[in-house]
């Protein structure tokens, strides 16, 4: 297995703390201000800080690993976070949450306001979008 995927896997674990740290500070500062006036807007505004942690932290990550990885790894990337991501966030609201499935599913409803689909994209477009002048630049 190619070194940058095994980095890859547990550079997830880092992106795990932002979220933990990105959702903490959401349910601690502005969502108790926000819900009685605008309800879920501290979760949309929540979706954009933390892929905006995201991008911060994959563009550090890529830069560490600059030549260890061509366009296609960075998409098998991308989709193994999102898939890792999916399966964490799912296990956390059925059993530990004990939230029905449907419950869950609903989250990826983006034509009701959700915008968790948003942040899962990000995982696979970040990389991409971070490394798309580099590809050029290398050839």
């Amino acid at each position: 297995m190619k070194e940058f995927y095994i980095r890859s896997f547990k550079f997830w674990f880092v992106l795990l703390v932002l979220a933990f740290i990105n959702a903490g500070i959401r349910e601690m500062t502005y969502k108790p201000f926000l819900t009685p006036y605008i309800g879920t807007w501290a979760h949309q505004i929540s979706s954009i800080t933390g892929i905006l942690l995201f991008f911060f932290a994959i563009d550090y990550f890529l830069k560490k690993n600059r030549g260890k990885y061509v366009r296609k790894d960075l998409i098998s990337c991308g989709v193994m976070w999102i898939l890792m991501t999916v399966a964490f966030e799912t296990f956390m609201n059925v059993v530990i949450r004990k939230l029905a499935l449907l419950e869950v599913v609903k989250t990826y409803y983006f034509w009701n306001g959700e915008t968790w689909i948003f942040v899962l994209l990000s995982l696979l477009v970040i990389p991409l979008i971070i490394d798309g002048g580099n590809q050029e630049k290398s050839h």
